[in-house]
């Protein structure tokens, strides 16, 4: 295990923290690009940039502040989640100047821009918030090195997978926001430092109380068990106890039953002779990752506390309907359609909560009492090994402390049972977890109506000897949904299950929780993780993903897989806006703010050869008879067709449409920032090896175009600009004829698509000739527009001969049977 001195953790941390504020501004700000090279006509980024060896920046682009910020890429993620190196540098285009910048003034430039659509945004409250979760995440790295506790160990019993999980979620700008807690309180009360504590008991009126079981005993009769054992000797207690035999014991987390004692609420209650305070007593307890649910090994069940502390984004408070959500759906396990669910459903065991206990006064819940009780099916029986279960979250961690991830330690395990090697072992895991998360999921939501937030934080993996996925655990008792469609249907099973929990939600709404607990915050993030621990290619996951829902599409009458298919955007929550706009997401979910999150399956239809090409040599030359011409396509090469470029697009044909007429330093950043970038590529055309024209080719679902049209991920469309003014240079019809060629010899175009302006007359008589029709005329930011469309069949019906055009980039002529 590698040491890293304390200036090394605290820097780790801020990077940690540095990290997800940027993924953070990719997924919700739609400022960013990438940015690739060292430029060449512009000095002041290169001056810069020479001075390191990185080949791809994130690019932030805050026009508010007249500034570009500049982040090196070390790994790039197909689900938006990158890795990065530091530092990050800020330009200021005012005065071209260049520094290097933290997350704090990111956050400052990124709630200046935020402003403008949100003019309530504020950074100030996040800001303190994000110091305080880096500070802790470098206080719990510290205590991992020097307590010499090893993390990322590919065995874990359940307790350790939700304790050593030092970075926490990689998505949430305060992660590890404790805002409440006190130092002494965070080593105490913290799951990551591994504290053990008592439980605090309060002795409360019956009538203020409400609880609910499924169980035999009552919360409050298992808690006074437990106070009455653990007070043997202590007469005081024994006699309030025997004095108050009505009255309720309830358990409180000892933070929040010191939180409680603060206000003017308690001192009235004991009074009145409403409250008895009993204090602290029993077996010890530690917290699990959520902080407030608490766990103790040989205890039966687990306590769900209320906590008035900030935890990343939110007090967490027990609300009365989830209370009551947890309660209900218990009581639904234990009927046939429960005992069915079960046995449907072998992989999968649903952790329920079977019982509840809540406090009111003069009709106001006393949310300090509000305390979900949980079953725990990781209670260690003597003599029996723990099983190796762990938390999902802890598992999607990131290596920290020059150590590998703990998923890269488990699949290099599991590759030494298969015998195969790392990557076809990470696809075999994948390959097993899906089979039963996914399939559970479309499953039930088709056969049960219902549907559980997976996120990482609800999902625990159990790993079998060889390491490979075996069984799942889902816990949350606020976090089961039903579709509003089985609400008759489930009432006659558990009448007045509908009256309390606020549990059945329209199919539309469940599609978007889904979409952002499950499947972006659980699968996605599997897929990611297994990409930034360099297993395997995220892109081979994401293929086996489609495969899968293609095959549980057929059989899913719901539409929730259709709609997960061919969505071009998800709905997702943006956790930085969130918290930017102070809403509290526990107390307000509808106030959430969401975003649009790129459907990454349909990467399945991504054309690698149109978009992204490899080399800069020819991928396609085509000799036409008639004219005596051979035309050539080949990627643009930024360090030798610039200037080219620059000298095409400032000649007056070109100033009038493509209206890129730009100073060299403007046009090459233009090229820098379009060549990484999946949406849109850019070749030179030639004509008898002399450059005649350029091309680009775009993918409309990536692209501003595919916002006016009912987009398919298969439609590729295409930008034609020709150089010479001289007609008999022009040879506009095989320029034409080869970029269809092309475009259509490459499996994943579906249709061609064009959006030309209604005021180039000449641009779309050529696609006319060659089998484009106009669709509409649509009003884009920039331009009034001709949407056309061509097929294969439209265009090979104008030019038969082209049906058997081989795409054969190193032979001249390529024409068969010519």
């Amino acid at each position: 295990m590698n040491t890293s001195s304390p200036k090394e953790i605290a820097q780790e941390a801020v990077d940690i923290t540095f990290t997800i504020l940027l993924n953070c501004c990719v997924r919700e700000l739609g400022n960013s690009s990438f940015y690739e090279g060292v430029p060449k006509y512009d000095p002041v980024l290169k001056s810069y940039m020479s001075k390191y060896n990185h080949k791809l920046h994130l690019k932030l682009d805050f026009p508010v502040d007249k500034v570009e910020v500049y982040a090196p890429i070390r790994y790039k993620s197909e689900t938006f989640r990158h890795l990065y190196d530091f530092p990050v540098m800020e330009r200021d285009l005012t005065n071209e100047t260049i520094r290097e910048i933290d997350a704090d003034r990111l956050l400052e430039l990124i709630t200046n821009q935020v402003r403008q659509q949100y003019p309530l945004a504020d950074s100030k409250n996040v800001k303190k918030r994000m110091q305080l979760s880096t500070e802790k995440i470098a206080q719990f790295l510290e205590h991992f090195q020097t307590s010499g506790q090893d993390f990322n160990k590919p065995e874990m019993t359940f307790i350790e997978a939700e304790q050593l999980f030092p970075a926490g979620h990689l998505l949430h700008p305060l992660t590890k926001g404790r805002e409440g807690f006190t130092e002494s309180e965070v080593l105490k009360y913290a799951p990551e430092t591994g504290g053990h504590f008592q439980l605090y008991y309060f002795l409360v009126h019956p009538d203020l109380v409400t609880e609910k079981s499924v169980d035999n005993v009552l919360p409050s009769d298992f808690a006074k068990n437990e106070v009455l054992k653990a007070s043997k000797g202590d007469q005081k207690t024994q006699d309030l106890l025997s004095n108050y035999p009505d009255w309720k014991v309830i358990p409180v987390h000892p933070w929040e039953a010191a939180h409680f004692k603060s206000q003017t609420v308690f001192d009235t209650l004991a009074k009145e002779n409403l409250l008895v305070d009993l204090g602290e007593f029993g077996k010890e307890f530690t917290a699990t990752s959520s902080v407030r649910t608490v766990y103790n090994n040989e205890s039966d069940y687990m306590y769900k506390f209320s906590l008035h502390v900030k935890i990343t984004g939110a007090e967490r408070i027990n609300h009365f309907h989830e209370l009551y959500r947890g309660y209900e759906v218990s009581r639904l396990m234990q009927t046939a359609w429960g005992d069915n669910v079960k046995k449907t459903y072998p992989d999968i065991e649903l952790i329920c909560d079977p019982g509840f206990i809540s406090v009111s006064y003069n009709g106001n819940v006393l949310d300090s009492f509000s305390t979900s009780v949980r079953y725990n099916p990781f209670k260690v029986t003597a003599g029996e090994k723990e099983n190796n279960v762990c938390l999902l979250a802890s598992l999607c961690q990131d290596g920290v402390l020059g150590n590998p991830s703990r998923m890269q330690n488990v699949i290099q395990k599991a590759s030494q049972q298969t015998g195969l090697s790392l990557e076809k072992t990470s696809e075999i895991w994948f390959k097993n977890y899906i089979d039963i998360i996914l399939t559970g999921v479309v499953k039930m939501f088709n056969e049960q109506g219902m549907f559980c937030e997976w996120h990482q934080q609800n999902t625990l993996v159990q790993l079998g000897a060889a390491f490979m996925p075996e069984k799942l655990f889902f816990r949350d008792n606020q976090s089961f949904l039903f579709r509003k469609s089985f609400e008759d249907q489930l009432d006659k099973i558990v009448p007045g299950l509908s009256e309390n929990g606020k549990m059945f939600i329209p199919d539309d709404r469940l599609y978007n929780l889904i979409l952002h607990y499950f499947w972006v915050g659980n699968i996605l993030a599997v897929v990611n993780t297994f990409g930034t621990s360099q297993l395997t290619d995220e892109k081979n996951l994401l293929n086996i993903l489609y495969d899968k829902l293609e095959d549980l599409q057929k059989e899913d009458e719901s539409g929730l897989v259709t709609f997960i298919l061919e969505s071009r955007y998800w709905k997702v929550k943006g956790n930085l806006l969130t918290a930017l706009n102070d809403i509290d997401c526990g107390g307000n979910p509808a106030g959430v703010t969401r975003i649009n999150f790129p459907n990454v399956l349909h990467k399945r239809f991504f054309s690698e050869q149109l978009i992204n090409p490899k080399g800069k040599d020819l991928v396609y030359n085509r000799y036409f008879p008639k004219e005596d011409v051979t035309i050539s396509l080949r990627p643009v090469d930024i360090d030798n067709d610039l200037e080219m470029l620059h000298e095409w697009f400032h000649r007056d044909h070109a100033k009038a449409n493509w209206k890129m007429d730009w100073p060299l330093q403007e046009l090459e950043t233009y090229y820098r920032t379009l060549l990484p970038s999946d949406g849109l590529y850019s070749y030179i055309g030639m004509a008898n090896g002399e450059p005649t024209f350029n091309i680009e080719v775009y993918w409309p679902t990536r692209d501003v175009l595919g916002d006016y049209y009912d987009v398919l991920p298969t439609d590729y469309g295409t930008h034609q600009f020709i150089a010479p003014t001289d007609p008999k240079l022009k040879f506009v019809s095989p320029s034409t004829q080869c970029m269809i060629d092309y475009v259509f010899a490459q499996p994943e175009t579906g249709r061609m698509v064009g959006e030309g302006s209604v005021d180039s007359r000449a641009s779309m008589m050529n696609k006319a000739f060659h089998g484009f029709k106009i669709d509409k005329v649509i009003e884009m930011p920039h331009k009034t527009s001709n949407l056309n469309f061509c097929y294969r069949e439209w265009y090979w019906e104008k030019f038969p001969q082209n049906k058997d055009i081989k795409i054969i980039s190193e032979t001249e002529h390529n024409l068969i049977n010519q």
